[in-house]
């Protein structure tokens, strides 16, 4: 005799799928929260101002002039030929100028970077350029290699 109630099929109710949608959604929300970067435009406008001094390098490598970035803060730079700002400001690659101006949201402190026919950076060299955000994002620059990281 059988008892008469009802079998219960295997599977998940309606309303535990829906707790389950929830938790995940939650812990979904939570992982990007902590894994999100606030600082993105800073560390796009470092590495930005990095390849504009590789190229201030290069063109230096290339002449008998050294060649100058100038940071004018808050959130401002130009490329020179010469040991200064001296002279008129040259085209930065990938801008429509010779000004760069940084994002906005995003403010960067004043420098100056000079790099002779070794590549060395002779005005600059050792110190760093910091990019306001959270967290900040300062590039150095050296001063023998003229590398900036």
């Amino acid at each position: 005799m059988s008892g008469g109630g009802r079998n219960a099929a295997p599977g998940f109710t309606i309303l535990e799928l829906v707790a389950g949608l929830v938790l995940l959604g939650i812990l979904s929300v939570v992982a990007v929260a902590l894994y999100d970067d606030g600082n993105a435009d800073a560390v796009a406008e470092a590495e930005t101002f990095k390849s504009h001094l590789r190229y201030a390098q290069i063109r230096a490598m290339g002449d008998v002039d050294p060649w100058t970035i100038v940071v004018t803060a808050p959130d401002t730079y130009a490329l020179y030929k010469g040991p200064d700002a001296s002279g008129t400001p040259q085209n930065l690659p990938g801008e429509s100028g010779a000004t760069h101006t940084v994002r906005d949201g995003v403010s960067v402190s004043g420098g100056t970077f000079t790099f002779d026919w070794r590549g060395r950076a002779t005005v600059g060299g050792g110190t760093g350029i910091t990019f306001d955000g959270d967290p900040d994002i300062v590039v150095t620059v050296q001063a023998e290699t003229g590398f900036a990281q």
